[in-house]
């Protein structure tokens, strides 16, 4: 195949996981946030592996298969703590299986540091950590010629700023509420 057709065929991939990405955090439960995320680190494996970046590709499938067992913890109430530490060892393990320089440290210390994020219920932490990884996620997306990557991390760091906006507004209207009854 031609290698701009490969090109747009990566990019268009990139581009519909930046839909899912943008998405995910504006959902309020943990399950369709992590659905969202899930199919958004599928989509970006696939426009990884096209682009012959192989850490990416490699930290996106694995994230897909921690989201599921995450999602499955956390509606079951229990606790993370083991798959966290299992799934942090993985990326690692995978970072250096996959070594392609230290362009490979960005996306593995993000996928370590969104493992803790995403094993947690909590949306104001999962968030929070997640605007860190995705500034990893961003230089990483530059180095191999993820375009659709780059305007991903920005859009999720948009996000989830909207996000953090949207949840501070509703409790500043609710203490209003609360101060005139």
């Amino acid at each position: 195949m031609n290698p701009t057709v490969m090109q747009i065929i990566a990019q268009g991939a990139g581009a519909l996981g930046v839909a899912a990405a943008v998405l995910a955090f504006q959902c309020k439960r943990h399950k369709p946030l992590m659905a969202l995320r899930t199919a958004n680190e599928l989509l970006f494996a696939l426009q990884y592996g096209l682009l012959g970046a192989a850490t990416g590709m490699a930290m996106n499938l694995l994230g897909c298969v921690r989201n599921v067992i995450f999602v499955r913890l956390v509606a079951r109430e229990k606790r993370t703590t083991a798959a966290r530490a299992v799934f942090s060892a993985l990326f690692l393990l995978f970072t250096a299986l996959t070594w392609a320089g230290p362009k490979s440290i960005l996306s593995g210390a993000a996928k370590v540091l969104s493992t803790v994020a995403y094993g947690s219920a909590n949306l104001r932490l999962l968030r929070g950590l997640i605007l860190v990884t995705s500034s990893s996620w961003l230089v990483y997306n530059a180095l191999v010629g993820s375009w659709a990557g780059c305007v991903c991390e920005a859009l999720t760091i948009g996000s989830i700023l909207v996000a953090f906006f949207r949840d501070f507004l509703q409790k500043k209207q609710h203490c209003n509420e609360e101060a005139h009854s």
